[in-house]
């Protein structure tokens, strides 16, 4: 059995590559804020649930492929396919309207996905949906035509600390679960022999349990990274002979803690994202934490003692920012298993999270040891 197939159309810059990569949760599919990028018929594979494997197939523009709104190419796509998806990022063109009246001799179930929602207000996408579904009749059913976002942007204004705002613009998760559980329910409904649900389901399965296991392989990796650089910020502390120097070393750890966990994800983040990060959990570490705050600090002052002071300096300062460093990198790994996302709560409630799951004692006697053994062979 073959996998069922659904052709995907759209007008110039509509978004068919972007809107392919959040079906299939993957950014292999090349997009461009300049249409035209889709030169071929091109076809994916997107395990839409359990069991279903389908092949996403891919054209160029509508405007690019002659008059008539088709090519061979885009003809021969909708000949083969199981269902039809025309994709749209503002009100009906003639051009689109064209190619689905065409595509309608074909049989297909055609669906329409008005993309790029998150440009317009809620007034505006009521409009043009109304629109769409107006001059779709006969043609598709107007609960066929479905707002969405392949990848929305968001506009926030953020304060600065010293009173100043920014406009801060990120990319939010897709918005499109409407038309996902459509197209599943409309392929399940359109298929010949549903038997094609479990021929797929053993490769679903595998799929699926190799992305589970290179996940965990993934978090485990950054995890080390993770424990790996806290024990190296609380060295540093330890072997640090300038007491006042202490309050610096703990943010430039902190940032260096931020670069080597984006690495463990494949990520180069910016300087200035590394700062702002690494400043948002210092910040958040001192009011949280502040216990082990002030043992960097006591240890600090401990190091201007000669002799065994000096030592006991250390090892407290070691163990008080070390511990605190290795909250910051569990939470930063979680950070990042989350798409860049504290969770409910924020910060905050990530931090203690974390540290509701850490032996204290077990993490500092662990660093203790190290500090001594390392110190020992400087010594």
């Amino acid at each position: 059995m073959t996998s069922p197939r659904i052709a995907i159309f759209g007008v110039i810059n509509a978004g068919k590559s972007t809107l392919i990569n959040a079906l299939r949760c993957a950014a292999d599919r090349e997009t461009s804020p300049i249409g035209g990028t889709t030169r071929a018929v091109e076809a994916s594979t997107w395990i839409a649930a359990p069991g279903l494997s389908v092949e996403l197939v891919d054209t160029p523009g509508i405007e690019e492929v002659g008059e008539s709104g088709l090519d061979e190419l885009a003809l021969a796509a909708a000949r083969t396919a199981d269902l039809v998806l025309l994709v749209i990022a503002e009100d009906l063109t003639d051009s689109a309207h064209a190619a689905l009246v065409g595509l309608r001799e074909f049989g297909k179930p055609m669906i329409v996905a008005l993309n790029k929602v998150d440009l317009l207000d809620e007034a505006a996408v009521d409009s043009v949906l109304s629109n769409v579904r107006d001059r779709l009749q006969g043609v598709v059913p107007p609960s066929d035509v479905i707002a969405i976002a392949a990848a929305p942007i968001v506009r926030e204004r953020i304060r600065e600390a010293d009173g100043s705002t920014r406009l801060d613009t990120r990319r939010d998760p897709p918005r499109i679960a409407a038309l996902e559980a459509r197209l599943i329910s409309a392929l399940l409904e359109s298929a010949e022999d549903l038997r094609i649900v479990n021929a797929a389901s053993v490769e679903a399965d595998a799929l699926i349990a190799r992305r589970d296991a290179l996940r965990r392989e993934r978090r485990a990796a950054a995890e080390r990274v993770a424990d790996e650089t806290a024990a190296g910020i609380a060295f540093a502390l330890a072997v640090n002979p300038v007491p006042l120097i202490d309050f610096l070393t703990g943010p430039a750890g902190v940032a260096v803690l931020v670069v080597r966990i984006a690495q463990a994800y494949g990520e180069v983040p910016s300087a200035e994202s590394v700062r702002a990060l690494a400043a948002t959990l210092v910040r958040t570490g001192r009011t949280r934490f502040w216990g082990s705050v002030a043992g960097v600090i006591v240890g600090g002052a401990l190091k201007v003692l000669p002799g065994l002071g000096h030592a006991a300096g250390a090892v407290a300062q070691a163990a008080a920012g070390g511990y605190l460093a290795h909250i910051f990198g569990r939470a930063l790994v979680d950070y990042h298993e989350n798409d860049h996302d504290w969770g409910e709560g924020g910060l905050v409630a990530r931090l203690d999270a974390v540290a509701s799951t850490l032996d204290r004692r077990e993490i500092t006697r662990g660093l203790v040891d190290r500090i001594k053994q390392r110190l020992s062979h400087r010594s």
